[in-house]
């Protein structure tokens, strides 16, 4: 045991104000306060080996399901994949996160329980409900979705918030898909969720907001594209006018995880815009070397004002912006 003795215990012994005895029994006292107070560390070991198992039992779920398929009947194919879906996730439930090691693990094990429940959804609707195609993946997906969900809400972990963007946008796909949906109708349908999901993270309504803006800015991108299956006038323009907005966002407000999708979607789109609407004429390429000119200007201008002074807080103005990066204490 190491002591936290320290020199004023010394002084008030040297000055008579408590005993030797005393000063040992304070010493010991303080000792075991901060050991209480100490969290316990998991080693990596331990760590390893909970991943190694979580694993053990999923894998494991799905052998028996795959080698018994014929032998479980229905009620077992489902039961089993549950089982292995409920014991993740209530030891998840009871690891703790004394350390970021539990932290980390509790995070794998509801993931791993939210992929069994969305297996077992999947197979209930296709067994039970004798539905196929987009309807199963539209259960197993809204049922997944529903239990990340929840796991999300009872901890505020990144790989929950995670599955629970990806769950959403399947869903969301899937059942414009079962309802005759097209590739543009649902290219603009995971548009609007991206961009839902970005404002709603902007306003620190969806924490955190690190995590959740990049997501649905990523997801406008994508979605741009599906877009192009359809109508493939409209996603080169409508990517290019999505990234110009993330950019112009990421300039006026000085925030960087609003300026990055922005350039990537610029990489994507511009070309494409360009290619589409120019073919192989002189005026692609100009058109190209003029905005790129722009943007350096722009550039400059920005830096400059940065240098003189231009706005104290940061680039955010007019109001109640609060930075992405440092959300709000809850």
């Amino acid at each position: 045991m190491v002591s936290v003795r320290n020199e004023g215990l010394d002084r008030w012994v040297g000055a008579g104000l408590i005993s030797e005895e005393q000063a040992r029994a304070i010493d010991a006292y303080e000792q075991a306060q901060l050991e209480a107070r100490s969290p316990q560390r998991v080693s990596p070991a331990i760590e390893a080996l909970a991943y190694v198992g979580g694993v053990l039992v999923a894998v494991g779920a799905a052998m028996l399901v795959g080698q018994f398929w014929d032998d479980l009947g229905v009620g077992g194919r489902i039961g089993v994949l549950a089982a292995g879906a409920i014991l993740t996730g209530v030891v998840g439930a009871v690891v703790g996160e004394s350390d970021p090691v539990t932290w980390r693990l509790r995070g794998f094990l509801w993931a791993l329980s939210a992929a069994g429940t969305t297996a077992a959804g999947g197979l209930f609707a296709f067994e039970v409900l004798d539905l196929s195609g987009e309807p199963v993946a539209l259960v197993a997906a809204g049922v997944g979705t529903l239990v990340t969900a929840a796991y999300w809400r009872l901890r505020d972990r990144p790989i929950q918030h995670l599955l629970t963007f990806v769950g959403l946008a399947v869903a969301t796909g899937t059942g414009i898909a079962w309802a005759g949906g097209e590739g543009g109708l649902i290219g603009l349908a995971l548009w609007l969720v991206g961009a839902g999901w970005a404002w709603l993270a902007w306003q620190h309504r969806i924490p955190p907001a690190i995590v959740g803006f990049p997501l649905g800015a990523a997801l406008t991108l994508v979605a741009c594209g599906f877009v192009g299956s359809q109508f493939e006038w409209l996603a080169p323009l409508l990517g290019l006018a999505t990234a110009a907005a993330w950019v112009g966002t990421g300039v006026l407000r000085n925030e960087t995880l609003a300026l990055a999708p922005g350039v990537v979607g610029l990489f994507m789109y511009l070309p494409w815009t360009l290619g589409y609407f120019f073919g192989d004429t002189s005026g692609a390429p100009a058109v190209a070397m003029l905005s790129g000119a722009v943007l350096l200007g722009v550039v400059v201008l920005l830096v400059r004002r940065g240098r003189g002074g231009g706005d104290k807080a940061g680039g955010a103005r007019g109001g109640h912006f609060r930075p992405l990066t440092h959300p709000p204490t809850v």
